[in-house]
């Protein structure tokens, strides 16, 4: 009797045992399914990390009731291209005379190697030459300026050794100019005030025709830049420019187009109203690119 009462009780404890034991089962399944459906904040985290560059919102149920992960995605917008660079014009300025000079003035006087000339660059032509050198950078132009004295003792033969100079370089430029001063003659003005009341050199401008030459300048071409200019210059200051002077020769303007001789002056100028006049003309070139007329503007289309 009492063994019958003992097996009953054992086989109560087993099945309450495996109840139990499927009670725990039932409860880690749960468990695991739920922590399939839902991301760790560690499983979030390398989401995120995944798609650099992109906004996300995550929002979560509470816990125990199921994660949901949210992505919004905000487009890249195209790269915006760079616009190519616009090319600047390009000037060479030399001086063919290089020790042309202006009338001496007493509180800045020059060493003369002869009447009006000097081998001294911050007296001479070159002085003015670097100024609108200077004034052409300002104004976003690509500047070369050759100071090369091409007079040495044989003021004859500059035109040879200038053009050797510019034969010397293996790039072409958009405008040569040869920068000269001219010689005062019985009848020219000696000087012009602006109308800010600074005294001002002429300037002009000469064209070669060729006569004389086998291989001829761009003489049409050039013709056609420095009348352009020179209107451009009278409107800045009416009257300012001489009329364009065309002559027999070709003055090393077969090199290429535009090229052109200015004079700035005279010799009874000051190299003070020589420079007063640079900016000006500076202002004339860069309107003169800017804004050519019809046939100006055909030539360069061609070119």
């Amino acid at each position: 009797m009492i063994r019958f009462k003992v097996v009953r009780a054992s086989r109560v404890l087993l099945v309450v045992a495996a109840a139990i034991l499927v009670a725990v089962l039932c409860l880690v399944g749960a468990r695991w399914a739920l922590g399939r459906r839902e991301p760790s904040a560690a499983a979030n985290a390398q989401l995120i990390q995944a798609r650099p560059g992109a906004a996300r919102a995550l929002s979560a149920f509470a816990p125990g009731g199921g994660g949901i992960v949210v992505e919004r995605v905000t487009p890249t917008p195209a790269p915006t291209p760079t616009p190519a660079p616009t090319a600047r014009p390009s000037v060479l300025i030399y001086h063919t005379h290089t020790h042309e000079a202006y009338e001496q003035v007493s509180d800045d006087p020059y060493d003369a190697v002869e009447a009006w000339r000097t081998t001294d660059a911050g007296h001479s032509v070159v002085r003015v030459g670097e100024e609108l050198a200077r004034c052409l950078r300002e104004a976003g132009f690509e500047v070369v300026h050759d100071a090369t004295d091409h007079e040495g003792d044989a003021l004859s033969t500059a035109y040879t050794r200038s053009l050797a100079t510019l034969e010397g370089y293996e790039r072409p430029f958009d405008l040569y100019i040869d920068l000269h001063r001219d010689a005062w003659l019985k009848g020219m003005e000696l000087r012009y005030v602006c109308e800010d009341g600074e005294r001002c050199a002429q300037p002009m401008l000469l064209i070669g025709n060729g006569n004389g030459f086998d291989v001829k300048p761009h003489t049409e071409e050039n013709l056609a830049f420095a009348r352009e200019l020179t209107r451009n210059v009278n409107r800045l200051q009416p009257g300012l420019c001489k009329d364009v002077l065309v002559k027999d020769g070709r003055y090393n303007q077969h090199i290429g187009v535009f090229s052109v001789l200015i004079e700035v002056g005279h010799n009874r100028n000051t190299l003070r109203e020589a420079l007063n006049t640079v900016p000006i003309l500076a202002r004339a070139i860069r309107q003169t690119f800017d804004a050519p007329g019809p046939e100006l503007k055909k030539i360069m289309e061609k070119s």
